[in-house]
């Protein structure tokens, strides 16, 4: 009996093609959807769970109050993780990492010169206890005696083969930051999920002088503390011991008092957006609805195939009549039309698989992420299974029940119809519920698009063309005559270039410095962004000057401009009111010399800050230089020319200013895109249910449709006839997906500071859009239906 219904399926799938075709295509883009957006989850869910003391790893993070608002960083004091392993006798193992981005490694060659390796990642300054705490497998040497010496590294496998050549790169040299380190040992390439991405382990013995002068005020992002909780000790415990070693190091004061360090486990680490981490996150809301997107596109899959093979269940009421006829129960007729489903999946997951293959390509590129098909993942396996069989269920079994009622009888005298007397029908609920899916999909796709270009086009308070931004790569002392200002005098005398600047960082991007201050005149602790700065910066970057006047461009901090910001938090009611009083900045007493108009110094996605611009030069890292507009790419060579004559240890590169800024929302912009990709597909897959259902249609009233035509109906008036039923659909679609769009789109756009409103275009174009696809693929298979003669769909009367 199974090789019977076996071999009817095929033989069935193979008759009608273009169903078995659009069925296919249908459910294998559903599936696909699914696979890919499983594969993200999983991976994301995976982050540092090979470690053996997974359970057990914790970080060292910190909640702050700045101007009343909660702050959160996992930067730490560099002087604490000692601190740390004194105090707490339940922290077996104590690390401190600092992650050095952008960083230039230098190898020396055979002739005595230096090659250059530009690194956007991977560095680490780190002592052994990290091999305590992490599982890190070591190819040669071992890693618990190493990196306790000065100028000992690290090296992973893929870097020692990139940098020498071999894997034994032990004995070989390094050059970091004037630092030579000699390898001590080579591990294995780091996996793809972790959040410790690290290829070159330095000894933090070569540098802790340098980190220990910085104590406890100083505070970076890059600088964190992991320890390992002792076995059989309480985390509880610790907690409540975190109070008194704040203020053990901190004091008393109302500032420290505001500051409270939180114990954050491993686990925590990839998906805690309020901390970031030295990779990509994961957060919640992203799983949650990267999952909603999946069950949604599955279900439209399903619904396709429903309505499809509901619409193709006429051609087939004889066979079932005769099977009827011959003994088959109800029972052993749903078995075979599930059987038949489960073919057809299975052929559309396999196809997925392949697909799925390939769009992990784009998607790995696309998304930064090093996804793969592991065939030997068993959680890959069992979901593939339950999927099929989730699919076969959904997509099947209203079918074949639907199918196997047929009374043999009316089938063999050919009296069946298939009717449903409710206006709203399972199809027609089906197809709505199609309608609201594909346009939660469309809303969505047009309200992100529409906040991204409204970020990218507004105005952020300064000029940003024609900038490029230059690194100065040796910070350098008090000294009246530097290499950094000969190298800026030299570079303005250039023709291509109009203004230049020295400072810390451009008026916005990824990474700002803040600080405490204190307003004399009110006694008042208050929290800003700081900007380093000379007295070119204002002008190059057309920075609007409200209030009196700008930096001078000297070597050392007298004068303070300040934002317009500032000025509010501090209390005063006009700009001029700031000018001339006393600010307690970094122990110094200096005065405000001016106010300028606001502008954002990270992305839109942020508020307003209060900043402050002051000369300090030993601590200028950038060079920003703007440019003539002819020629740019010939004045960028003779820039570079001098750099590298000024800086010869290090390697030149260059950003431009507008494509910096427009880094800052690449998350943004990559989910914008996914939404809009997955929009495509809810939308194509929702056509070949309307195909569907037309088809179903034109099978139940093709005797209506030539009694209308012999009636004098035109082809307009039965394409009319048909899309008339769907404008209904349509609407009830649209009418539960505003609704729904409104409160988790209103939620999304939260989280952006400048924003969007939703105003009702959103939706009437998303309502447009969706009676545009929807009309015309009805039209088509309406108008085929209406353009067949009459004559044969009445000869059986």
């Amino acid at each position: 009996m199974l090789k019977n219904y076996f071999k009817t399926a095929i033989r069935n799938l193979l008759k009608e093609k273009a169903s078995s075709l659009i069925n296919i295509a249908g459910l294998s883009l559903g599936i696909t959807s699914c696979l890919i957006l499983f594969l993200i989850l999983k991976d994301g869910a995976s982050y540092d769970k090979y470690h053996t003391h997974y359970e057990r790893i914790f970080r060292v993070v910190s909640k702050s109050k700045d101007n009343g608002r909660d702050t959160f960083t996992q930067g730490i004091p560099p002087a604490l993780p000692e601190a740390f392993k004194n105090d707490f006798r339940e922290a077996e193992e104590v690390v401190f990492t600092s992650y050095r981005r952008n960083s230039i490694i230098a190898i020396e060659q055979t002739d005595g010169t230096f090659k250059k390796f530009e690194e956007p990642t991977g560095l680490v300054i780190t002592t052994p206890a990290f091999f305590k705490i992490f599982d890190r497998n070591m190819i040669i040497g071992d890693a618990l005696k190493r990196l306790d010496d000065p100028n000992e590294a690290i090296i992973s496998r893929k870097w020692a083969l990139r940098y020498f050549g071999k894997v034994d790169a032990v004995g070989e040299l390094v050059r970091y930051e004037d630092n030579d380190y000699r390898i001590t040992a080579v591990m294995d390439d780091y996996p793809s999920t972790t959040d410790l991405p690290f290829d070159l382990m330095l000894s933090y013995s070569t540098v802790k002088k340098a980190f220990d002068e910085k104590g406890w005020g100083n505070v970076s992002d890059a600088d964190n503390c992991y320890f390992l909780l002792r076995e059989g000790e309480s985390i509880d415990n610790m907690r409540s011991h975190v109070a008194s070693f704040r203020k053990k190091y901190l004091g008393d004061d109302d500032n420290a008092a505001e500051k409270t360090y939180i114990l954050q486990p491993l686990k925590d680490v990839h998906t805690d957006t309020r901390f970031g981490n030295y990779n990509k996150k994961m957060p919640p809301e992203a799983k949650i609805t990267l999952t909603v997107i999946g069950v949604f596109l599955l279900i439209m899959a399903c619904i396709n195939f429903i309505n499809l093979t509901t619409a193709e269940a006429m051609k087939r009421t004889k066979e079932v009549g005769v099977r009827k006829v011959l003994g088959s129960s109800q029972l052993q007729l749903i078995i075979k039309f599930v059987g038949e489903t489960f073919i057809i999946t299975f052929i559309a997951m396999l196809i997925s698989l392949c697909i799925t293959e390939l769009a992990l390509r784009s998607v790995n590129s696309f998304l930064d992420i090093s996804l793969s098909l592991d065939l030997n993942d068993s959680r890959l396996w069992l979901f593939l299974i339950v999927l099929m069989v989730l699919v076969s269920i959904l997509s099947g079994l209203y079918p074949a029940i639907v199918t196997a009622r047929f009374k043999p009888v009316q089938v063999l005298k050919g009296q069946l119809r298939i009717t449903g007397h409710s206006r709203f029908s399972l199809r027609r609920g089906m197809v709505a519920t199609q309608f609201f899916i594909s346009q939660l999909f469309i809303i969505g796709a047009i309200v992100l698009v529409r906040q991204m270009d409204f970020m990218e086009e507004q105005y952020l308070g300064f000029r940003q063309d024609a900038i490029i931004s230059v690194p100065i790569p040796v910070r350098e002392g008090l000294s009246p005559v530097s290499r950094m200002r000969a190298l800026k005098n030299e570079i303005l005398r250039l023709e291509g270039v109009e203004e230049a600047s020295l400072n810390s960082s451009p008026p916005s991007s990824a990474g700002v410095m803040s600080t405490g201050f204190k307003l004399l005149e009110k006694n008042e602790e208050l929290s800003t962004q700081v900007k380093l700065v000379d007295g070119d910066y204002i002008s190059l970057f057309d920075i609007e000057l409200l209030s009196g006047e700008p930096l001078s461009d000297l070597d050392t901090m007298t004068g303070f401009v300040v934002n317009e910001k500032l000025v509010k938090t501090a209390g005063y009611e006009s700009n001029e009111a700031i000018i001339g009083k006393m600010i307690d900045f970094w122990g110094k007493q200096i005065p405000v010399k001016g106010v300028v108009k606001d502008y954002n110094t990270r992305s839109l996605t942020k508020p307003m800050e209060p900043v402050i611009m002051v000369n300090d030069k030993k601590s200028y890292t950038n060079l920003s230089i703007r440019l003539k507009p002819v020629n740019m790419q010939g004045s960028i060579l003779a820039i570079q020319k001098l750099w590298e004559a000024a800086y010869p240890e290090h390697m030149f590169k260059y950003d431009f200013l507008d494509q910096q800024i427009s880094h800052l929302y690449r998350g943004e912009r990559k989910m914008s895109t996914l939404i809009t990709t997955f929009a495509f597909i809810a939308v194509f897959i929702g056509c070949l249910g309307l195909f569907g259902l037309v088809s179903f249609m034109a099978n139940q009233r093709s005797k209506e449709i030539g009694i209308r035509k012999v009636l004098g109906a035109s082809v307009n008036n039965i394409i009319v006839l048909f899309s008339g039923e769907f404008a209904k659909l349509i609407t009830i679609g649209f009418v539960l997906a505003v609704p729904i769009s409104v409160f988790f789109l209103d939620k999304i756009l939260q989280e952006f500071a400048y924003r969007i409103h939703l105003g009702p275009l959103i939706f009437l174009a998303s309502l447009a859009i969706t009676f545009f696809i929807a009309m015309a693929t009805v039209g088509l298979r309406a108008f085929k239906a209406a353009s067949i003669n009459p004559v044969n769909s009445l000869r059986s009367e």
